[in-house]
């Protein structure tokens, strides 16, 4: 497996693990503070993807 493969899959799995805390703390938390915290999270998720996205088209083997 290569370097690329294994720090995208590494990503994959930070995005699942944000996703689900993001997703938690909108369940259990009082409204705005669940509503803050998952707003976050996605945005979070977002700039990981972008960072993905830069990785996979600029990354040299």
């Amino acid at each position: 497996m290569s370097k690329i493969k294994k720090i995208i899959k590494v990503l994959w799995i930070i995005i699942a693990i944000i996703a689900t805390a993001s997703i938690i703390s909108l369940i259990i938390l009082p409204q705005w503070k669940g509503i803050f915290l998952a707003g976050s999270g996605g945005f979070l998720i977002l700039n990981i993807l972008i960072a993905m996205f830069f990785l996979k088209h600029n990354y040299k083997n």
